[in-house]
């Protein structure tokens, strides 16, 4: 069940059932920048291996492929949570009951609210240390990226994974289901 086939009873519910199809809808669009970082990257490396030969393939390619590999990875971090893509182990919790379901969910939330923890807490520490530009991935104006944009797709995913897992809570105390999916929605 996703918050879009879910009935809230009660303004609470209704309220924390908004705010969880708007995640929904978020970690969606995380999902298409996802994509498309894909799409660019993977043309990048198709444009380099066909230009190369023929001596053709600009220097700053390589560098770009690279920035919308990462981008990729961190802005899928908060696609693959919000969606439900990570890593799940249902088949042992449904195995131990509905009770079984409720300890999974608290402990899955809390071990990534310690993991996005420590992310978090890391940030201060990458934004003084993230000095200088990342060569060779030129900007239209022609300067270089500056390195820091590189980390934050990261910081902006693991706010919004904690902010997930905290809804989660929160919706567990109101007596709301977890959500969980078989398929993709949008198809």
């Amino acid at each position: 069940m996703t918050p879009l086939d879910y009935q809230p009873e009660g303004p609470l519910q209704r309220a924390l059932n908004r705010i969880d199809r708007l995640n929904w809808s978020l970690g969606g669009a995380f999902l298409w920048i996802s994509n498309i970082c894909l799409l660019v990257m993977l043309g990048l490396t198709t444009a380099t291996i066909i230009l190369r030969p023929m001596s053709m393939a600009p220097y700053w390619m390589w560098p770009w492929t690279m920035v919308f590999f990462i981008w990729l990875s961190f802005f899928g971090f908060f696609a693959l949570y919000a969606r439900l893509k990570d890593v799940r182990i249902d088949f042992v919790a449904e195995r131990l009951g509905p009770s079984g379901m409720v300890i999974t969910r608290i402990v899955s939330d809390a071990a990534t609210l310690v993991v996005t923890g420590v992310l978090i807490l890391q940030i201060p520490k990458v934004i003084a240390t993230s000095n200088g530009v990342y060569d060779g991935a030129i900007l239209p104006a022609g300067f270089e990226l500056p390195r820091l944009a590189l980390s934050v797709p990261l910081f902006i995913s693991t706010v919004l994974v904690a902010l997930t897992a905290v809804l989660d809570i929160v919706k567990l105390a109101a007596g709301m289901p977890e959500n969980v999916t078989d398929h993709h929605p949008e198809v």
